[in-house]
């Protein structure tokens, strides 16, 4: 079977290629190991993030879900605390606690509606090269053909490994513990960044009655303090996510595309992953039917999105850096700088 798309992961940033593909006209394939819904972390989303819902076509049942709404963020620092606004041209503005098993299947309803084959559950095997290119792969006991394929896998970054691409790590083996707690809590509606001497906590409603937890200490070795009992996390579970900061060589090439956390990673402080994931899988896909429509050739799509990608991961990463130069402790790891010409080794 021949597919114009195959794509891996049904994640944020696979399923907006998916989207974005299956509406153009290609002949979309969307595989996905896990059933839905699944537990997964990322809840707190920009408000900048609605211009790409409206792209998706997914504004109204966004908005219909339900999903918690917050002005800004509490920032504590040295025992100081003050509110971070989200503002624009029209004034305060609103983000999204978005539960992710909901908005996960919002964003695959919307690729199915847009008439993308959905393989779910299944499993990836061998990847299929010819020529030289990525060709499909085996998916459970059936070969797959494609002319490209998107790799969405999130951190386990299938393709990526076994294409032998080189990984660049950026930071010492970073791991965000985070867990979520139920019940009544002090916290109010507005999630709370807390500063620590290396490190940070993150408290968030998430659901009416569910809280999230999550703490990042950027010395390894050296944890930080469980949340305060008043916040109702006593009996947290705890669980990890590995957000060392990286960013994958070659993030496009013959026959390929890989998208989110398969291309590159930052650690939460970012704010910003599942758009981050959005935005890739939307340019990956749009450069994928300009090459089918003969608007660009493959060679400079693949340029294009390899500095693209690039340049989006140095400039939030020059955020970050920035931010934790301001901490009590800031970690040694942390470059001078990310400059312009950052980008060119993975171009």
């Amino acid at each position: 079977m021949l597919f114009d798309l195959l794509v891996v992961g049904a994640g944020p940033a696979g399923s907006a290629a998916a989207i974005c593909a299956a509406g153009q006209g290609l002949n979309v394939a969307l595989i996905e190991r896990r059933p839905f819904p699944r537990d997964v972390p990322g809840e707190a989303l920009h408000p900048d993030v609605e211009d790409l819902f409206s792209q998706l076509g997914v504004s109204e049942a966004v908005s219909s879900a339900g999903f918690l709404r917050f002005p800004g963020w509490i920032r504590e620092r040295s025992g100081e605390r003050d509110f971070v606004p989200f503002t624009g041209p029209s004034g305060l503005r609103f983000g999204y606690q978005a539960w992710r098993q909901e908005l996960d299947s919002i964003l695959l309803e919307r690729a199915y509606h847009l008439g993308a084959t959905v393989l779910q559950p299944a499993i990836g095997g061998d990847l299929l090269i010819q020529n030289g290119r990525v060709a499909g792969l085996q998916v459970d006991s059936e070969r797959l053909h494609c002319r490209y394929l998107v790799d969405a896998s999130g951190g386990a970054r299938w393709l990526s490994r076994r294409l032998r691409l080189h990984v660049g790590r950026f930071s010492p083996r970073l791991v965000a513990r985070y867990g979520y707690f139920r019940g009544d809590g002090a916290l109010g509606v507005i999630p709370e960044f807390r500063e620590h001497a290396c490190g940070w906590t993150w408290l968030a409603r998430v659901r009416e009655d569910c809280w999230q937890w999550v703490e990042l200490s950027l010395a390894p070795g050296i944890g930080l303090p469980l949340p305060a009992p008043d916040c109702g996390a006593a009996d947290v579970r705890l669980r990890g996510a590995d957000v060392t900061w990286r960013l994958v060589t070659g993030t496009a090439g013959p026959g390929y595309f890989l998208c989110g956390d398969a291309a590159a990673t930052l650690d939460p402080a970012a704010s910003n992953g599942v758009a981050r994931g959005v935005a890739a899988g939307l340019k990956a896909a749009g450069l994928i039917a300009r090459i089918m429509n003969r608007k660009i050739d493959e060679p400079g799509a693949a340029r294009e999105y390899r500095e693209w990608l690039a340049r989006e991961f140095a400039a939030q990463a020059a955020e970050l850096v920035l931010r934790y130069r301001a901490l009590e402790n800031p970690p040694l790891w942390l470059p001078a700088e990310f400059k312009n010409s950052f980008a060119e080794p993975y171009t």
